[in-house]
């Protein structure tokens, strides 16, 4: 699976990164078996030293992945606007 992060904040282009699809799937199983929730969620799961961002489906499919670069920025943009909300 690629990085679903097209850039589009920062002008650049679509993320290169990818990680097998057996990895994602079985991070959101795991996820999945773990809180005994089958809703469609994000979900974030390491991999190789990196934590990875993704959109599970509760047919225990994945829509998309954020890389850890990308993951770690949208988390960024996510706490900024919370906290300016609540300021």
């Amino acid at each position: 699976m690629q990085c679903v992060s097209s850039g589009y904040l920062s002008e650049d282009c679509s993320c290169e990164a990818t990680i097998p699809s057996g990895v994602v799937t079985t991070a959101w199983a795991r996820e999945r078996e773990l809180l005994g929730s089958h809703e469609d969620r994000f979900f974030r799961f390491a991999w190789r030293g990196g934590v990875w961002f993704a959109f599970g489906v509760s047919d225990g499919s994945v829509r998309g992945v954020y890389c850890p670069t990308h993951s770690a920025a949208r988390a960024e943009r996510s706490f900024a606007k919370n906290f300016n909300v609540a300021a």
